[in-house]
């Protein structure tokens, strides 16, 4: 006979069994769910009180699916015949499927931002969401060490970037550039002091496996975005940020999706209308950059003549690393400016 605690405490360790054994792919029955009880947890129990407990979980809300079989039986008392439905092939519904645990994990892999030991934790805890047989698959997922050097404020930052959006306050940071020794080492004043920066932060996006923060340096009226793996030393101060309204480019708010597009690997800046042209068979690229922000119009000659809104510092760099394709031909200043950044790279290898 069960203690009272026993009887209460049934009902989670069988939720912990659903959770830990059982997905689509792997189903339990009633009486293998007994056996558990027994072999994990040493309590002796039988199926009818695993089936009501089964169903005081799913009252609850908890998202257990399984399969109606309808059996007949004699019933030793009556020896009459009976129907009893069984209920079996149960399974507990997790909230991500594999798949969708696999696209996060993979992101986790590859991104660059995240300290290696935490990146491992998250992925370890993200492998806990499924059943054992994934955590299984898991042991195949390495988590590589960074090459680069890592930020150990990292995720403290971004809490108190969370809590400074949300409430809408400013913050005050210190921005770094990694030196020859591969550590983080602060911009200065004159006096060779860290410079203290106050930030209006909006928005914080990842982007090309980094963090960075959309926002506002106080001291200018034009929208920055700075990497969140190069600040330290944040605080969260009590003043309310500058409104969007009142910083160049984000006079209308601030469309993320349309920022990203404009604001290449996040250099910001005022986006302009863009016209350059490539090859046709660089189309696929061109859309695996600007995905529908882009128009084409194929030329005589085979060529694509393509146009887009863009920011002029972002479009400047992206051309010329792409320089051996693309070739821009409006605005007439962005022209001028990629001319004389390809005359230096040519003058670095004596042409």
């Amino acid at each position: 006979m069960l203690q009272e605690t026993g009887k209460k405490i049934i009902i989670l360790y069988i939720l912990q069994i659903l959770r830990k054994y059982t997905d689509a792919n792997h189903t339990m029955t009633q009486q293998q769910i007994a056996d558990r009880l027994r072999s994990e947890y040493g309590l002796e129990i039988n199926r009818s009180t695993v089936k009501r407990n089964l169903f005081d979980l799913i009252e609850a809300g908890y998202d257990i699916q399984y399969t109606e079989v309808t059996r007949s039986q004699v019933n030793r008392q009556t020896g009459e015949r009976e129907e009893n439905t069984i209920y079996t092939d149960l399974y507990y519904e997790h909230d991500f499927t594999e798949a969708e645990l696999h696209m996060i994990i993979d992101g986790l892999l590859f991104s660059r931002s995240v300290p290696y030991k935490q990146r491992k934790t998250l992925i370890d805890k993200l492998g806990k969401l499924s059943s054992s047989y994934f955590n299984q698959r898991m042991n195949h997922v390495h988590c590589m060490s960074s090459d680069s050097p890592q930020n150990p404020e990292l995720f403290h930052t971004i809490d108190i970037l969370d809590e400074a959006i949300t409430a809408g306050k400013q913050v005050r940071i210190t921005y770094n550039h990694y030196g020859t020794d591969m550590k983080l080492h602060p911009t200065t004043n004159e006096d060779g002091s860290a410079k203290r920066q106050t930030l209006n932060p909006y928005q914080m996006v990842a982007n090309e496996g980094r963090y960075y923060l959309i926002c506002n340096n106080d001291h200018y009226s034009t929208v920055s975005n700075y990497r969140i793996d190069r600040i330290t030393d944040i605080e969260l101060l009590e003043t309310s940020v500058k409104p969007k309204n009142q910083v160049e480019g984000l006079e209308d708010g601030l469309n993320l999706q349309n920022y990203v597009y404009q604001n290449l690997n996040m250099f910001s800046g005022k986006a302009e209308k863009v016209e350059f042209i490539i090859p046709k068979s660089a189309v696929s690229l061109i859309i695996d950059f600007f995905g529908k922000h882009v128009s084409f119009h194929e030329q005589e000659d085979g060529k694509v003549s393509c146009c887009l809104q863009v920011s002029l510092e972002a479009m400047r760099r992206w051309a010329v690393e792409h320089a051996n394709m693309v070739r821009v031909v409006s605005p007439e200043n962005l022209v001028d400016d990629i001319r004389e950044e390809l005359r230096k790279a040519a003058a670095l290898y004596g042409l």
